[in-house]
């Protein structure tokens, strides 16, 4: 497999012009006014006026020079990218430097990742501003993964859109984690039964996922304010919260034998649940963790901090994330009894 971007071009119009069609005309941010032309029309006026506008030759008024690039796989085209040289202040609150679209065919298949990935090196040599600025429709959520996946971090959102950018100079490789309630993309785990139910009461409005972890291609250990705690291994388990409208995701985790080895709150940007079937969160880097039988702490305050000095979010944003936490553990503190017989509660009910 040899994935890699290509300047539209004469050379390929053959294959650019069937995947040009089969393209819709808005999708997540890239417009196609092209899906119905015809063939003459695209060889004799599409490919000249994208080359001109490429070169800042022949732009309507408003609008800045950009270049497509179709994503080959090999000797095939998988999807479009448009990438824009700079942006006026509608793009800068809109659509951004990058609109891209996968063909429906090729979708799934971890395209759009690739295409994304190699279209941020394409920027490093083509715009001038620090930061690519994306957007993605909020009835998209897989888009805004995509990007999150690629060092996008969240900036903002309107009604209908979330608005993202990614940092062209992050020497230090820092992103925000991001994952789902079913774990799929948990590449650790080969085979796995999830339970999934709707739940609500005063405290919690949200999905509770049982995961079993039948197979796993290796244990996994990780820092605990107890010190070392393997975490996923054959037949452990994890009792997930999560939760709608609320900045923080729970990760209760079992061990083979079902003993309890600790509960894990991430606080989050987002929680996403505009898939139902499957919400997803953006993590925040700050951590609640209560191990069984000790005291809650807060953990990665280091890594909450370092992505505040980048500028991946603001003074508000880490001021919340504390605020969250503190809340957690006083709750938990108050309501130490309830809450253990609570997950005890759940557990032993989707376990069935």
């Amino acid at each position: 497999m040899s994935i890699y971007l290509k300047k539209v071009n004469y050379e390929d119009i053959d294959k650019e012009y069937d995947a040009i069609i089969n393209i819709p005309e808005n999708e997540n941010g890239l417009v196609n006014k092209y899906y119905n032309v015809s063939k003459e029309d695209f060889k004799n006026k599409v490919i000249p006026e994208l080359l001109n506008h490429s070169e800042g030759i022949d732009l309507v008024p408003g609008h800045v020079p950009d270049t497509y690039f179709f994503l080959w796989d090999d000797n095939e085209i998988v999807g479009l990218f448009k990438i824009r040289h700079y942006l006026v202040e509608s793009l800068i609150k809109g659509s951004g430097h990058i609109g891209y679209a996968i063909l429906k065919k090729y979708r799934g298949k971890g395209y759009a990742t690739a295409g994304l990935k190699a279209a941020i090196e394409v920027c490093r040599g083509l715009i001038k501003e620090d930061e690519i600025y994306l957007s993605s429709h909020k009835d998209n959520p897989a888009s805004l993964k995509v990007q999150i996946k690629c060092g996008a971090y969240l900036t903002g959102e309107s009604k209908e859109e979330y608005f993202t950018r990614i940092k062209l100079n992050n020497d230090k490789k820092l992103h925000f984690g991001i994952r789902d309630l079913k774990r799929n993309d948990w590449e650790r785990i080969t085979d796995k039964t999830v339970n999934v139910i709707d739940y609500k009461n005063e405290y919690f409005d949200g999905k509770i996922c049982l995961l079993k972890m039948n197979n796993v291609t290796s244990p996994l250990k990780v820092d605990s304010p107890i010190g070392k705690v393997t975490i996923a291994d054959n037949n452990y388990k994890n009792l997930i919260f999560a939760p709608k409208n609320k900045n923080w995701w729970l990760t209760v985790m079992y061990d083979d034998k079902n003993n309890l080895i600790e509960s894990y709150f991430d606080i989050s940007r987002l929680n996403n649940f505009h898939n139902e079937e499957n919400p997803f969160f953006i993590d925040m880097k700050l951590d609640v963790c209560i191990p069984n039988g000790c005291e809650p702490s807060v953990m990665d305050d280091d890594d909450l901090r370092e992505v505040l000095d980048a500028g991946m979010i603001t003074e508000n944003d880490y001021k919340l994330a504390h605020e969250v936490a503190n809340k957690i553990i006083t709750f938990y503190n108050i309501h130490k009894d309830e809450y253990n017989n609570f997950i005890c509660k759940m557990f032993n009910n989707l376990l069935k």
